[in-house]
């Protein structure tokens, strides 16, 4: 049996574990987060197995099949049999969990520095952030397990200060013009903190103690089992990658992650367009064999990709796999929602 949830209604979320999830298999899932009123970013499954951007499509639907989580224990990769060795692609990352080393905090420095150095976009708010990647997520079957649906591109357009309806636009997509994205919430109402609209962003701190201590406030406080550690790293990623960021702020993104416990360096980490680069990443406090990676070319230290990467033995997944991918292949600003530059 196929899961398959295409038939349903395209949504705009709020950043969230599942912000990257490939539509058509998450949908379901998000509609009944809806329907229950949760609106944690952190996105939690019946143990062992916790939903993160991409795998947690595949964990999700192991769950209900009844799949099985083999390998040894720590979340920090402590203890974690190292995968298999082989070939670098944009599908597998090679002996995972013996591949990462320190300096997380010394090389986010860096790329703070880098990032504060942009030039500033002159922006209307009449206008729309661009932004193309290519993607492939993971979908589960009964027969086959998991595996990468091909690569293929995305775009999406977001209105500047979050007033006019969006647009994404993915091969396959039942509707040939694209699939209308909401307006985004208005200050007050729930998402609007999280927002990804440039002026949103444009508000948010840029000191990197206020910026730590913002995201680790994002969360639901009340919940006793959070981890705000986790979920400032996460929503570093989710307001990061499908976003056109103020250069001051972006660099206090880097410097509050580079703040976090528990990240480390991938020293070698391939993004979905094939490009070889250096992640920092951090392994899932909430479920053992989940790896966030954020992918950082090695010379310009420019954000081209995050993908996630099964670090243990999954039923028919292999501990290395890599179970979602994504490479930005363009950020623009343009006049109009559909509108190439």
């Amino acid at each position: 049996m196929t899961h398959d949830t295409s038939s349903l209604p395209e949504r705009d979320l709020p950043p969230g574990r599942h912000r990257q999830l490939k539509e058509h298999v998450m949908r379901e899932i998000r509609q009944a987060h809806a329907e229950d009123g949760t609106t944690n970013r952190r996105r939690r499954w019946s143990r062992p197995v916790v939903a993160g951007p991409a795998i947690a499509a595949v964990l999700a639907l192991a769950v209900i099949t009844g799949v099985t989580v083999t390998g040894g224990d720590g979340g920090s990769g402590s203890g974690t049999p190292v995968g298999r060795d082989g070939r670098a692609t944009y599908a597998f990352a090679p002996l995972v969990n013996g591949d990462t080393k320190g300096g997380a905090a010394a090389l986010l420095d860096r790329i703070a520095t880098v990032a504060a150095q942009s030039p500033a976009d002159d922006i209307r708010d009449d206008q729309f952030v661009y932004i193309r990647s290519l993607v492939a997520y993971a979908t589960m079957s009964d027969d086959i397990g998991a595996e990468l649906e091909p690569l293929h591109e995305r775009e999406v357009w977001r209105s500047v200060d979050g007033t006019r309806p969006g647009l994404t636009r993915e091969p396959g997509d039942e509707f040939s013009d694209g699939r209308e994205l909401e307006p985004a919430p208005a200050p007050g109402e729930p998402g609007y903190g999280t927002s990804t609209h440039y002026r949103r962003l444009q508000a948010l701190p840029t000191d990197a103690d206020a910026m730590l201590k913002w995201l680790r406030s994002q969360g639901d406080e009340s919940d006793e089992e959070r981890n705000p550690d986790q979920d400032a790293f996460v929503l570093v990623g989710d307001l990061l990658h499908e976003s056109m960021m103020p250069p001051d702020v972006s660099a206090a993104f880097f410097r509050a992650a580079a703040k976090i416990p528990g990240v480390v360096v991938v020293p070698d980490a391939v993004n979905a367009e094939g490009r070889h680069g250096v992640a920092v990443a951090r392994y899932d406090s909430y479920n053992p064999g989940v790896r966030d990676e954020l992918i950082f070319d090695k010379k310009t230290l420019e954000l081209i990709g995050v993908r996630n990467v099964a670090t243990k033995a999954i039923d028919k997944i292999e501990a290395g796999q890599v179970l979602g991918t994504t490479a930005v292949l363009q950020r623009a600003v343009v006049d109009a929602k559909g509108k190439r530059p």
